[in-house]
């Protein structure tokens, strides 16, 4: 289990391409890429992991997808095809997205790519039977949908999340993809100025700057800086203070 605090995560870590994951012939029906992964937060226990990932070109047995995963893509871009339609949807540096656990798709990677990710296995959850989205979820701002059960919320910093310093009236999010059990949400979020109060934060969250500045003080005093292309991580229970001076919006995931 890791320490709580905050995780500032790097697009590239010290020794990151020096040593390639292991990879076997039954997992591609290409030639075998070149991978290489960089941990920054594992719990078994949680079946979550993030850091990053990069890959040569390759193209993925078809199959259900084995887990939730947020992904960011640093470098390049993904092509993922629905086994069921045949259609191939591509994300591309900057953009963000989900793939279900259990879709039925297939990964078809041309070029270089690099990616921030957030995987959610837990190991008590088997793959569903219908998977919470059987398509691609964009980090974009859009209408509730049956198809992918995207909720449309606006969140404020008030009640059991946070304590604020400040009244602020002006946080607004969108959760756009939540798994079957509701243990899993992503989505897009803004704000205005704002200061919460020094506490512990009460839920698992990866978040992404797209555009502003947001800091996250902890309780050392140590102001944690973020701006646009950043990403961090801050485990439930770590200690911190979050401070918006002008405007600030992410993509974000929560795990429960």
């Amino acid at each position: 289990m890791s320490e709580k605090q905050i995780i500032r995560l790097s697009r590239t870590p010290e020794g990151f391409g020096n040593t390639a994951d292991e990879l076997t012939a039954e997992m591609f029906e290409s030639e075998l890429p070149i991978q290489h992964s960089h941990s920054y937060f594992e719990d078994d226990e949680l079946g979550l992991y993030i850091g990053v990932w990069d890959t040569t070109d390759m193209v993925e047995v078809a199959g259900p997808y084995g887990c939730d995963e947020f992904m960011i893509v640093l470098e390049g871009q993904a092509a993922i095809k629905n086994t069921s339609t045949g259609e191939v949807e591509t994300v591309a540096a900057g953009e963000g997205f989900v793939i279900a656990k259990g879709y039925e798709c297939q990964w078809q990677q041309q070029g270089y790519l690099r990616k921030f990710y957030v995987i959610s296995e837990h190991p008590q959850e088997p793959i569903p039977e219908q998977p919470a989205a059987n398509g691609i979820i964009k980090m974009q701002a859009q209408q509730a949908s049956p198809d992918n059960r995207a909720e449309k919320l606006e969140v404020e910093l008030t009640g059991d999340s946070f304590e604020l310093k400040t009244p602020t009236k002006v946080n607004k999010g969108q959760h756009l993809y939540q798994d079957n059990l509701g243990r899993f949400v992503a989505g897009i979020w803004q704000s205005d100025a704002f200061e919460t109060k020094l506490q512990p934060f009460p839920r698992h969250e990866f978040i992404y700057v797209q555009s502003g500045q947001l800091t996250c003080i902890d309780e050392h005093q140590q102001a944690h800086i973020f701006n646009a292309g950043d990403a961090f991580f801050i485990p439930k229970g770590t200690v911190c203070q979050w401070q918006v001076k002008d405007n600030v919006r992410t993509y974000y995931t929560i795990i429960q």
